[in-house]
């Protein structure tokens, strides 16, 4: 419900129970990658953008309502430091990698690491070279490219949040007219004009809150009940906005003084959440190298790649970063704790 008085909500911060659905969305990708099952796997890049969305929009308005402007460069600036080292980390083994058997691999590398991935996906109809999960990374990255300037011509609108919700509307009906037409699942899944719907809905998510939204126990229980059934049936195409609207809500859940973000919020699940943009980037490859065999082994494999990339690339930038953000308080100090941000 929408609370009176509660139209400047107080910043964010850092929501251990995001981290918690974090985990949830790449222990679901990896399944999906290593086993095939659940059949509904790929719904966990899905919750990583309705999040992305959300926790984007956050700030980015948090900063407005601080400083009365967005720093757009600055905010371009932070994201780069924040996400692309621990790429270029992961790419630069896989380089070395595919040298040492004889293989060249620059140009799918620059095709990767350019976040063109979901493009050249669509365009090559797919391979196994084992970096086809950055697609997702693209998809974000191109959205976050064109976000954040329209963001701050709609919130200048009288009542943004039904402009953001038209163009919600909007992305929807298209993705319908694109399954009507015949689209390919490769075209529907990973083409960025339809995909973007999840990370549109998270900012609808991000407005609410601004607005005095608040989250109650039938949220988490809610969601929790429309996100599993499409999981379960893997009908991707036809399960998408249901599976949507449940990260919508396990989101609020989360981010609200409710049972499902206490149970979000233990700590095995939030240890892998901080872990899990680095564990995201080296799943993939690293079984791939293993000729998608002895998967136990890729696993722990890449739990001690993220691990190491979390500790040696991710915590030291953040850490920097923290710093500098002493002297920029209006940021909220999610910040610099998400991958997204």
């Amino acid at each position: 419900m929408i609370q009176p008085g509660a139209e400047t909500p107080r910043p964010l911060g850092y929501v251990p129970a995001l981290d918690g659905l974090r985990a949830l969305a790449v222990a679901l990708v990896i399944a999906f990658h290593y086993t095939g099952a659940p059949l509904g796997g790929p719904y966990g890049v899905d919750l990583f953008f309705v999040l992305s969305g959300f926790l984007i929009t956050t700030l980015l308005l948090e900063e407005r309502a601080a400083r009365g402007s967005v720093d757009l460069a600055n905010f371009y600036l932070r994201r780069a430091r924040r996400l692309f080292p621990a790429l270029a980390v992961m790419l630069v083994a896989y380089l070395v990698y595919n040298a040492a058997l004889g293989r060249d691999a620059l140009a799918t590398v620059a095709d990767h690491g350019l976040y063109f991935g979901n493009i050249y996906f669509v365009v090559t109809h797919g391979a196994d070279n084992g970096l086809g999960h950055l697609w997702s990374l693209a998809e974000e990255e191109q959205f976050y490219l064109v976000w954040p300037p329209l963001l701050l011509l709609l919130a200048r609108a009288r009542r943004p949040l039904y402009w953001v919700v038209a163009l919600l509307l909007c992305l929807m009906l298209y993705r319908g007219f694109l399954i009507l037409d015949g689209a390919s699942m490769t075209r529907l899944y990973r083409a960025p004009d339809a995909h973007s719907e999840g990370l549109v809905l998270g900012a609808v998510l991000a407005f609410l809150r601004r607005r005095g939204f608040v989250a109650g126990e039938w949220a988490g229980k809610l969601g929790v009940a429309l996100v599993v059934p499409p999981i379960v049936a893997g009908i991707w195409s036809v399960g998408l906005p249901t599976f949507e609207l449940g990260s919508f809500l396990l989101i609020a859940a989360a981010v609200g003084e409710t049972e499902i973000a206490g149970w979000l919020s233990a700590k095995p699940l939030v240890w892998i959440g901080t872990l899990s943009y680095s564990l995201y980037l080296w799943h993939e490859p690293v079984v791939w190298a293993f000729h998608r065999h002895d998967r136990l082994v890729a696993l722990a494999l890449s739990l001690v790649c993220a691990w190491l990339s979390y500790r040696y690339v991710e915590q030291p930038l953040r850490r920097r970063r923290q710093d500098g953000m002493e002297t920029a308080p209006a940021v909220s100090a999610a910040a610099a704790q998400y991958h997204d941000v």
